[in-house]
């Protein structure tokens, strides 16, 4: 099984993609996506098209995207938003919106990957440990 872990950070998408094994976990690939620009039809296109090719080179069976926070203003920036509606629209399996609270209980780490990356390993954990327990 494999799952993608995704947290939005202003202009950019952090992801990781985790493969279960028999001892818990790999992480098969961690990296980030920019988003050029929110207001230009060819930076959008770019960022699907990145998107795209994630999820047709890591085939995951589900996505885990770090949620923010949707009452009052709008707390996640256009961009965020907007990468979000992307990645959400393009995901060829179910997603799953991991709450902070999720992603804090997860015991997920590894020092080898940027901080930056940690949040979307998390997300992924904590997908994996929902759906292992379903």
């Amino acid at each position: 099984m494999r799952i993608i872990g995704l947290e939005f950070d202003s202009k950019k998408m952090n992801y990781v993609v985790l493969q279960r094994t028999e001892y818990g976990y790999e992480i098969l690939n961690a990296n980030r996506v920019i988003l050029l620009e929110t207001r230009g039809r060819g930076a959008l296109i770019a960022f699907q098209d990145a998107v795209k090719a994630l999820y047709n080179s890591a085939k995951p069976d589900f996505i885990g995207i770090k949620s923010k926070p949707e009452t009052g203003r709008l707390r996640a920036g256009a961009a965020s938003m907007k990468m979000e509606g992307i990645a959400l629209a393009n995901a060829p399996c179910d997603v799953d919106f991991v709450s902070g609270k999720r992603v804090n209980q997860s015991d997920a780490a590894d020092n080898n990957y940027f901080g930056y990356l940690q949040p979307a390993l998390k997300t992924a954990h904590a997908v994996l440990t929902t759906v292992g327990n379903k």
